[in-house]
């Protein structure tokens, strides 16, 4: 049978348990409050990055980021409203110079072409016609000026004889009168006629013109009308790469749509960007370094679009090794243009802690523990930063971001 235990037992257990939890209590406490103080004061010498202060060359530059693009690439549009008949070549494909990449019903391009021919050939019949009508009304003009001239040269000779006879009493007054009128009324028939020849003949030439030009236009359009008619086969127009390519068949393409881009994968540029502010510093023909794939390559600014959109300046990278195998289409890179070369300059690691020119709280390392103190900083390149003050060669800085010990001076070290 079960005996009820002694209350004094009961409260002896009591305070004994109470006493231990505080004891773990305390313990935890001390505990957190001794790795906290250890954590504020010191740190591991494996957990921060350091640099020597030393002297160099600082190639001055300005941070910019880009895309690996290739060197050349092209893209070919439907010359007209059509639809997609067969695709021969599928993206990825290496093709070649005269290539066909697909087909492209061209049924009403083919019947406008017919239609046109035509139209060209009745325009030139109608040149033709005009100029052989034309001359052959200039032809009678000319025949009646000579037909004319004649006639003067005869009633010439009729006013002298009739002349002669009144002179020796043979003819009469009214003869004279009435031959002179007859010459001089012919004389003006023949005015009016050479008058008249003349404006045809201007008339004539400004008609030829006319038809001629209306020929010349007729021409050009069916000679673009071919011309876009060799475009709509779709053929590649160097060896390279096909990356992209419309494959619906049977889907309709309005004029100006993408069909097909074909790209030299072999050779690269990078297309780049920088801030607005960087401007007055990004020049065509500035020393790039571009850093892609943990490689440097070298090249230069080719052109800087002149338009600012959103804030950002865009220009292209030419590259001296544009074959590098580290490049790939798409590429995202790290971009630096070059703006100046310093030389014999005191300078430490450029990393995330160098946000521009100015004073920074920097930690300096010795004799076990690292010290707080103000440095002024000048130019950078992509992997140096200018010491200009505070500083002193064969000096060694932590490089980390050490934002949270903005409250301390000094720290040591942790074994």
């Amino acid at each position: 049978m079960d005996r009820k235990i002694d209350p004094k037992i009961i409260r002896q257990r009591r305070i004994k348990f109470i006493s231990t939890l505080a004891a773990v209590a305390v313990t935890a406490i001390a505990g957190f409050v001794l790795l906290a103080g250890l954590l504020r004061s010191g740190i591991s010498r494996d957990d921060v990055y350091t640099s020597t202060v030393d002297r160099g060359t600082i190639e001055v530059s300005i941070p910019a980021t880009g895309k690996v693009i290739p060197l050349s690439e092209e893209v070919m549009i439907s010359p007209v409203s059509t639809k997609i008949m067969e695709v021969y070549k599928k993206a990825g494909d290496e093709v070649t110079e005269g290539d066909i990449i697909m087909k492209l019903d061209l049924a009403t391009i083919h019947a406008e072409i017919e239609k046109q021919d035509n139209e060209l050939k009745m325009k030139l019949y109608k040149l033709e016609q005009n100029k052989i009508t034309s001359q052959s009304e200039l032809s009678d003009l000319e025949m009646q000026i000579e037909i004319d001239e004649m006639q003067i040269k005869r009633m010439e000779v009729l006013l002298k004889n009739e002349r002669f006879l009144d002179s020796i009493g043979a003819g009469t007054s009214d003869k004279i009168r009435q031959a002179e009128l007859d010459f001089a009324v012919e004389q003006l028939r023949l005015k009016q006629l050479r008058r008249k020849y003349e404006n045809q003949k201007q008339i004539t030439e400004s008609n030829n013109k006319v038809l001629e030009l209306d020929y010349s236009i007729a021409l050009k359009n069916a000679m673009l009308k071919n011309k876009t008619m060799a475009e709509a086969q779709v053929r590649s127009p160097r060896s390279a790469t096909l990356t992209w390519v419309n494959d619906q068949t049977g889907a309709k393409v309005l004029e100006g749509s993408q069909l097909a881009i074909v790209s030299d994968l072999a050779h690269y540029k990078v297309e780049a960007e920088v801030s607005e502010s960087y401007g007055n510093r990004v020049l065509s023909g500035s020393d790039v370094i571009v850093k892609v794939s943990g490689k440097e390559l070298r090249g230069s600014i080719g052109n800087v679009v002149p338009s600012v959109k959103n804030g950002i300046i865009n220009f292209t990278v030419l590259l001296d090794d544009n074959q590098n195998e580290a490049l790939r289409s798409g590429l995202k890179v790290d971009v630096y243009v070059i703006n100046a070369i310093q030389e014999n300059t005191l300078r430490i690691a450029n990393r995330s802690y160098y946000t521009g020119a100015g004073e920074y709280d920097l930690w300096v390392v010795g004799n076990g523990e690292a010290v707080k103190r103000r440095v002024t900083l000048g130019e950078s390149s992509y992997n140096y930063v200018e010491v200009k003050d505070g500083l002193h060669e064969g000096e060694t800085v932590i490089t980390s971001d050490m934002n949270r010990y903005t409250d301390e001076r000094k720290l040591k070290f942790r074994q």
